[in-house]
């Protein structure tokens, strides 16, 4: 169907359904299953729904709403569609509800008389619906997968658990073989991820691949007072802040950071500075997540060994309009994961001025040029990782050095206007 075509069938308008099936890009960011993946799905909602496309996400139903919908932007809705009981599923175990979350997708747009000029598939459950919509439907289909079956399990057996069981990745990566044969298009984020897919998949797919990374919205974060942001959280002059933004959970290497702490420690006292390592993320309240506590109360296990424990302070999680305070705040961020498909977090903290220290891994050595625009360590070795901490705290020049150069690279290639803009060029390709 040629595009002029596709246009008259959708009324003159162009029309997107993302899929984002475990996601809800409305929910609070930090627990186990809200965290960049959200952040894409809404900002690139947004923003192309500020280039006039309409786009309606659908996510899973996880508790009873009166509303079934819910305007996210201008041109944007969150659609909550019925997928297994109403309460929260792991994402290992969604597969088999998948069907009735596709069901549910296709009464929508029957009962709404809405046709769609693309599908945005995202993880590899997202995929999965946006493959067999394509099929129903015969539309084009976009998909990112934002994580992959292949290297997360590779990551698990180097760094993670010692017993994995090897069953839900089997299925895992059959699922994302298929979703890739059926696809119009596969987003990566970073040539890092489109070699994984031709390494780990198939040669064959290096036409479908086209590389458009994450973005980062520049107003809501962006530089604030220092010594006000301090200020806000009790942070006194003399103290270092060391800072992790996102999930509680033992891929992310919060444990590194952790076990390089009396190291830093040691050095920083005999200029008379003390050290914080504050953690922000992890659903840990009261009528909090069990996994997210039983998480922290492991971290917290291994700093009362180390002796650091009155140096970890645990934030739980924040809205994403009150991180640009933690960021600002901070002296140093670190992210530490043992494998990181982007790194959304590291555009963040460049964007609101505070120097970075990353695993080499993933997608971060793509963003994160060593000693340009922050520092790199090898995955897990925490004593590296507290060298380089005392370097950037100690060297000054160094400090502003890449401060400003992450400020700039941000401005330049990372707002979610060039993002978008890119998204609807492959778009119409497509339609």
């Amino acid at each position: 169907m040629s595009s002029n075509n596709k246009e008259k069938k959708n009324n003159g308008k162009k029309r997107v359904a993302m899929i984002s099936v475990h996601s809800d890009p409305l929910s609070k960011l930090g627990g186990r299953e809200a965290g960049g993946q959200n952040v894409y799905v809404a900002e690139l909602s947004k923003e192309l729904g500020k280039m006039g496309w309409t786009v309606d996400i659908f996510t899973r139903l996880t508790r009873r709403r009166t509303k079934k919908m819910r305007r996210a932007a201008n041109n944007v809705n969150v659609v909550y569609l019925k997928s297994g009981p109403h309460n929260h599923v792991p994402k290992e175990d969604l597969l088999e509800k998948l069907p009735e979350f596709l069901g549910n997708f296709l009464e929508y747009k029957e009962r709404n008389k809405i046709n769609y000029s693309i599908v945005h598939g995202h993880y590899h459950d997202g995929g999965w619906v946006a493959s067999q919509i394509k099929r129903v439907l015969d539309i084009p289909m976009v998909q990112t997968f934002h994580s992959l079956g292949h290297v997360r399990h590779r990551a698990l057996e180097k760094f993670g658990e010692e017993h994995i069981d090897m069953e839900p990745f089997e299925e895992r990566i059959k699922t994302e073989q298929e979703i890739m044969k059926v696809t119009d298009k596969i987003v990566a984020t970073n040539p890092p991820e489109r070699k994984d897919i031709l390494r780990y998949y198939s040669f064959d797919l290096e036409e479908k691949i086209e590389v458009i990374p994450c973005g980062v919205n520049l107003q809501k974060f962006r530089k604030i007072n220092k010594e006000k942001a301090r200020k806000h959280r009790n942070i006194d002059k003399s103290e270092v802040l060391l800072l992790y933004v996102g999930r509680l959970d033992s891929r992310k290497g919060v444990e590194t950071t952790i076990r390089a702490l009396p190291k830093v420690i040691r050095d920083f006292s005999k200029k008379n500075k003390t050290v914080k390592f504050m953690v922000v993320g992890g659903k840990i309240g009261k009528r909090g997540d069990k996994i997210d506590i039983k998480e922290k109360e492991r971290l917290l296990g291994i700093a009362k060994e180390l002796g650091v424990e009155d140096n970890v302070v645990f934030e739980g999680k924040r809205d994403q309009e009150k991180l640009k305070n933690y960021y600002s705040a901070a002296d140093i961020f670190i992210t530490a994961p043992y494998y990181e498909p982007f790194g959304m977090t590291a555009l963040e903290t460049m964007r609101c001025g505070t120097p970075i220290i990353a695993s080499n891994v993933g997608g971060l050595p793509y963003l994160i040029k060593n000693r340009k625009n922050g520092l790199l360590f090898p995955v897990g070795k925490h004593n590296s990782l507290a060298d380089r901490i005392i370097k950037l705290e100690n060297d000054e020049k160094m400090r502003e050095a890449v401060i400003e150069s992450g400020e700039e690279m941000i401005k330049e290639k990372y707002g979610w206007k060039i993002i978008a803009n890119d998204m609807a060029k492959l778009y119409q390709q497509l339609i």
